[in-house]
């Protein structure tokens, strides 16, 4: 049964389970490097990759032992982190893509089907705009929901004259762009170039070792202020709140809440729907609540989730989808239709 409309589109919200599967539809005759055996880590999965740890501790969070690295000034648990999931981009997300060879798996057809509609999601990784690039579908000029700054070749501009038809918000930030707030100027009468206030953020592509995979598009020349990948998006701590006040993130919400207000339903492919991410699903689910949009949970604990937030979302409908998103997609997107 569906519990989409069918006159209005819906708007997907990605979380890591929506990735898990991923690695696992990769052709079997892809010799994939053992760097890359991380995947694209679910939480448990983090304290291995970031913290070289066997298992997570049992009286602490993941969240908590990031806030500790950071406190300690130690960046080598995001720089593991940022490796990690650029490596998955580089051998998961390129296996993946039709145009490269890949079979029919369900992260093209998943982005087949629903051609047109919105992705708002909290992962860091570019697998979603990567198959969508190589689907017609999606620029980086437009379809990260701001204007960004993206170089591409020459003969190939015609690519940015039809805009991205899908959209996909990083709303924990990318690892493939950064903000610009300041620039230099120099006044008529002096020599000196100031550091200075740019009126409005600017926003650049930088695809950093995945930049072969958005070919014709690369980054422009970098600007004072680079940031390395790691530190362009909200880190897994306990409290969001002061990342989620950066421009790029605030800019994104806005678009969020606009386009959760005119969809059909809100779909939430993989997300926890963490305690400790309450800052960063609040206004999304607010949003869905004041226009009364249904709410679809795809995940095995969906049922779990939906008896977490009913009883603070009065307003929504939630409708649990239990099952994992290679199973939802091999059933035929139930509830979707």
């Amino acid at each position: 049964m569906s519990i989409v409309d069918g006159t209005t589109r819906p708007t997907f919200m990605l979380g890591a389970g929506f990735n898990a599967d991923a690695q696992s539809y990769v052709a079997d005759s892809v010799a994939l490097p053992s760097a890359i055996r991380c995947g694209y880590p679910l939480a448990v999965g983090l304290a291995r990759v970031c913290f070289e740890l066997d298992q997570p501790p049992i009286d602490r969070s993941i969240e908590d032992l990031f806030e500790q690295a950071r406190r300690a000034g130690d960046s080598k648990p995001m720089q593991r982190l940022a490796d990690c999931l650029m490596a998955a981009d580089y051998h998961i997300a390129a296996g993946l893509i039709p145009e490269f060879g890949a079979a029919a798996n369900p992260y093209s057809t998943f982005f087949d089907r629903f051609a047109g509609c919105q992705f708002l999601t909290f992962n860091y990784d570019s697998l979603p705009e990567l198959l969508l690039l190589h689907g017609g579908r999606w620029h980086p000029r437009d379809g990260y929901g701001v204007p960004v700054a993206a170089e591409v070749l020459p003969g190939q501009e015609t690519l940015c004259e039809r805009p991205s038809t899908s959209l996909v918000l990083h709303l924990h930030g990318s690892l493939c762009l950064y903000t610009s707030t300041f620039t230099f100027e120099r006044s008529p009468d002096s020599r000196v170039d100031w550091y200075t206030p740019r009126p409005e953020p600017r926003y650049l592509f930088e695809p950093h070792s995945v930049g072969s995979l958005f070919t014709p598009f690369s980054a422009p020349a970098p600007v004072f202020g680079f940031p390395s990948p790691e530190r362009r998006v909200v880190a897994p701590v306990p409290n969001k709140a002061e990342g989620l006040k950066s421009a790029f993130i605030r800019a994104l919400y806005e678009r969020a809440e606009e386009l959760i207000a005119s969809s059909s339903a809100l779909i939430s492919v993989g997300y926890s729907f963490n305690f400790y991410d309450t800052f960063s699903f609040g206004p999304l689910l607010a949003a869905a609540e004041s226009r009364a949009i249904p709410v679809i949970l795809v995940s095995p604990d969906a049922r779990d989730v939906k008896a977490r937030l009913s009883s603070e979302y009065r307003g929504i409908s939630f409708h649990p989808m239990p099952v994992t998103f290679s199973s939802w997609a091999e059933g035929g997107f139930p509830g979707a239709w």
